[in-house]
C-alpha cells in the first residue's frame, strides 16, 4: 500500500491517542478538508467526559459568539467533580484577536481540554501561537485530499465501520462522488444502514448511491468513450429527468477525469498494461475501455471534448445559461462532444 498522506496518517495517529485517553491540553484543528476537522471535534466532544459530567464540565461555543478574554477565563476554570473540563470552539476562525490566546497556551491548565476547530481555514504555524500550540501534540492540519488519496482513506474508514470493500467499489465511489469527503461519508452512512453484508462490492454501490445500473455516469462515460451517440443521449435524457439538485454539476468532474485518462492513455502508449493501469489509477479490469476510446478520439476530438466540458461547467454555474434545465445542458454538451463541426 502506498504511503498515506500526512492528512490521513496524522488524523489516525491523533484519533488513536484520543481513544486511548492520551489527551492534549490544547487542540488546534485547522485546514481545508473539513471532514477530518469535524470528525476529531465530534470524537473529543463525545469521548472525554461521560455524559453525566457534560452538563457542568463541557462547553460548546462558536467563534463569533465568544470574546477572547472570556475564552481564556473559561479555560482557567477548574472542573466540577471531574478530572477534566472540555471547551470546544467551533468555527474558531471567527474569534477576534485570537493571537491573545498565547498567554494561556504558555501555561495551560492541565485539567482543561481546549479544542479550537478552524473549519476550512489554515493557520500559520510559524507564528508564536502556532508554535506554542504545536508543542502539546494537539495541532492538526487537514489538507484537501486528492482523488487518489481518498482511495487510500476509504478502506480505512470501512474498517472503522467493521466492513471491508473491494478496489473496484472504491474506484466507483470516487468516480461517482468526486473528492467531496462530507458527501462521500453521507452516502456511505446511508449505505451502511441499508446493507448488512460485511464485504461491500460494486453491486452495493450501484444499488445504494443514487443511480441504477442502466442509467448512471459510468454507463454515460462508456457510451461516450465508444462514441455511441444514441445510447449516450438516452442515458443523459433519463439522468436529466431524475437528477437531484447539483448532481449534473458533480458529473462534470467525472467527465473531465474520464477524458483526461483517455488523453493520458494516448500519451503513454507503448507501455505495459500494468504500468498504464497504475498511471491512470484504475483497476486493470477497466483498462480495455480506455484503450479502445483512445483509438476513437483524435487530438482535435479531445480538444473539442474538453472545451464542451468547460462550457457545460460554466453554464451549469449560471454563465449564459438561459432557461435550460441541467438535463438539457447535459444533452447539449453530449451533442457537442460527439458531433464534430461540419466543414464548409
Amino acid at each position: 500500500m502506498a504511503k498515506l498522506s500526512d492528512t490521513i496518517s496524522n488524523y489516525l495517529d491523533l484519533r488513536r491517542k484520543i481513544l486511548s485517553k492520551q489527551y492534549s491540553p490544547v487542540y488546534l484543528l485547522h485546514g481545508e478538508e473539513v471532514y477530518f476537522i469535524d470528525a476529531l471535534t465530534d470524537l473529543l466532544e463525545g469521548s472525554i467526559l461521560p455524559e453525566s459530567e457534560r452538563s457542568f464540565n463541557q462547553t460548546l461555543i462558536y467563534g463569533k459568539e465568544v470574546k477572547i478574554h472570556d475564552l481564556i477565563a473559561m479555560a482557567r476554570r477548574y472542573p466540577m467533580m471531574s478530572q477534566y473540563q472540555v471547551i470546544i470552539v467551533k468555527d474558531a476562525q471567527d474569534i477576534k484577536e485570537f493571537d491573545k490566546l498565547l498567554s494561556y497556551l504558555e501555561n495551560p491548565l492541565p485539567s482543561t481540554v481546549l479544542v479550537c476547530a478552524f473549519r476550512g481555514n489554515k493557520m500559520d504555524m510559524r507564528t508564536k501561537i502556532g508554535k506554542q500550540a504545536d508543542k502539546f501534540g494537539g495541532a492538526y492540519y487537514a489538507a484537501k485530499l486528492r482523488d487518489y488519496q481518498i482511495k487510500d482513506w476509504l478502506p480505512e474508514y470501512f474498517r472503522q465501520q467493521g466492513r471491508s470493500v473491494d478496489t473496484a467499489a472504491i474506484q466507483m465511489i470516487v468516480e461517482l462522488l468526486g473528492a467531496d469527503l462530507p458527501l462521500i461519508h453521507n452516502e456511505l452512512d446511508k449505505l451502511f444502514i441499508n446493507v448488512k453484508d460485511e464485504f461491500i462490492r460494486t453491486t452495493h454501490i450501484e444499488a445504494n448511491i443514487g443511480f441504477n445500473r442502466e442509467y448512471n455516469v459510468f454507463e454515460l462515460q462508456s457510451a461516450l468513450g465508444a462514441k455511441n451517440f444514441n445510447k449516450a443521449i438516452q442515458i443523459a435524457h433519463h439522468m436529466g429527468h431524475r437528477a437531484e439538485k447539483g448532481e449534473i454539476l458533480r458529473m462534470v468532474t467525472n467527465l473531465h477525469n474520464y477524458f483526461g485518462k483517455i488523453l493520458l492513455t494516448q500519451q503513454l502508449s507503448g507501455g505495459s498494461k500494468g504500468e498504464l493501469a497504475s498511471a491512470l489509477g484504475v483497476n486493470p479490469y477497466f483498462l480495455d475501455e480506455y484503450l479502445s476510446a483512445a483509438k476513437l478520439y483524435s487530438p482535435s476530438d479531445l480538444e473539442r471534448v474538453f472545451n464542451q466540458i468547460k462550457l457545460l461547467d460554466l453554464r451549469l454555474k449560471g454563465v449564459h445559461r438561459g432557461s435550460a434545465t441541467d438535463g438539457e445542458l447535459l444533452i447539449e454538451a453530449i451533442v457537442g462532444i460527439l458531433r464534430a463541426p461540419q466543414r464548409v
